[in-house]
């Protein structure tokens, strides 16, 4: 994984000083591009529209609860962080990864709270994929652990992020309310060693998912043979179809025998109606007559 600047100790620092007297422990500190248009035709955004931005996931013991946010800094004229957004994850309901931006890096994150702002959310781009999951990861993991839910994911497969922490074995961020007193200690990135796949996809769905690939998945000596198989398949289900058709077939001539006594039906009742039309105009010209 290339070297991000979640690990920049100096950023962290500056996050810390920039929120301290809040009591609250940074977990994660990372560089971002903050944006609110709507991807072109080129699918990239507008520069203009592309500000530097901090996202800082922080979290605060409060009595036996621990409360986590997501907090927005920005740099001053001075180039000093200082604090522009907080949200409170517990707001946090949907995760959607930009599907217009073909580098994948851009996602949103939707709030229940807010939906009623006339302002669309905006929309944060990560300088690559590996950031992009890593940040992810830590907001998900923080809401499993902390909030004991996780918000709707769009636009990315979880699966495909649980390979990914498997194959870069990133450290995210866990800390578990105690039942029986207060958290001692706010665990940070760097403490604890944590695999998605432990998070979203327990050891019984892995093993369904790989008995199910199992069913599918076959090595090139074997591709004839499971070729052979969907043609039998085919031909059993053709078959099948067929013999429905055949035995449907009376049940077929009984309706079409009913459609045709209903059509003579309204013949008949459109002769009669023609024969008193005209009786009803004899009546009439008599009567005026």
């Amino acid at each position: 994984m290339a070297k991000s600047s979640a690990d920049d100790e100096e950023l962290r620092r500056a996050c810390e000083a920039a929120i301290e007297g809040t009591k609250q422990k940074i977990v994660m500190s990372i560089r971002v591009a903050k944006g609110r248009g709507m991807w072109g035709k080129s699918g990239k955004l507008g520069r203009n529209m592309a500000k530097p931005r901090v996202l800082a996931l922080s979290t605060k013991a409060k009595g036996q609860r621990t409360k986590a946010f997501l907090r927005v800094l920005k740099y001053s004229t001075g180039g000093v962080l200082e604090p522009a957004k907080l949200y409170k994850l517990k707001h946090l309901s949907k995760v959607e990864v930009i599907t217009n931006d073909p580098s994948g890096c851009t996602f949103t994150l939707g709030f229940d709270n807010l939906r009623g702002k006339s302002v669309a959310p905006p929309q944060w781009t990560m300088r690559n994929i590996d950031d992009r999951n890593r940040l992810l990861l830590c907001i998900l993991n923080i809401c499993k652990d902390v909030l004991g839910r996780l918000p709707k994911v769009v636009g990315i497969d979880v699966v495909e992020m649980a390979l990914w922490a498997k194959e870069n074995n990133p450290t995210v961020t866990t800390q578990r309310n105690q039942q029986d007193g207060p958290v001692a200690a706010t665990v940070t990135e760097s403490d604890l060693k944590v695999t998605v796949e432990r998070e979203l996809v327990s050891q019984a769905e892995e093993e369904d998912m790989e008995a199910l690939l199992g069913t599918y998945v076959m090595g090139i000596g074997e591709a004839e043979a499971f070729s052979e198989r969907l043609k039998r398949e085919l031909l059993a289900l053709e078959a099948a179809n067929v013999h429905a058709i055949l035995e449907s077939e009376p049940m077929v001539d009984e309706v079409l025998q009913g459609l045709e006594a209903a059509t003579n039906c309204v013949d008949d009742m459109d002769e009669w109606l023609s024969i008193f039309n005209v009786k009803l105009r004899h009546m009439r010209e008599d009567i005026e007559s």
